[in-house]
């Protein structure tokens, strides 16, 4: 009797589910499925000096923080100069992150720019 109880429960006990609260959620999902297409004209560059090269620890949509957002995460040392990947103007710069890890809770530690582009990007 105690098997059966924990197979019919084993599946309730994995499936946490949460609802995202990212207003392009379902944008982001169609892109995934492949239903619609994003506009890939435009090249971008890498955000570091020609002929340098940095890890990339994340990538697009991944299963880590990068869920549902186009992202790339390079690690480099402090110092690197960073370059804008295509013209625009810088709306937000957060460079006073001083601590990191692969656990959430060093999420609102991570330094970013966000430069918004002449398409909307």
């Amino acid at each position: 009797m105690r098997f059966s109880l924990f197979l019919f429960l084993f599946p309730f006990i994995w499936c946490r589910c949460s609802v995202s609260k990212n207003p392009l959620r379902k944008q982001v999902k169609l892109l995934q499925k492949g239903i619609i297409k994003d506009d890939t004209s435009y090249v971008y560059q890498l955000p570091y000096a020609y002929n340098t090269s940095h890890l990339l620890i994340q990538g697009y949509f991944s299963h880590y923080s990068h869920k549902e957002r186009a992202a790339l995460d390079f690690k480099m040392k402090r110092g690197t100069k960073v370059y804008a990947a295509r013209g625009g103007v810088v709306v937000r710069v957060k460079e006073d992150g001083n601590k990191g890890g692969w656990n959430k809770k060093y999420r609102p530690y991570g330094n970013n720019i966000v430069i918004q582009h002449s398409d909307g990007t």
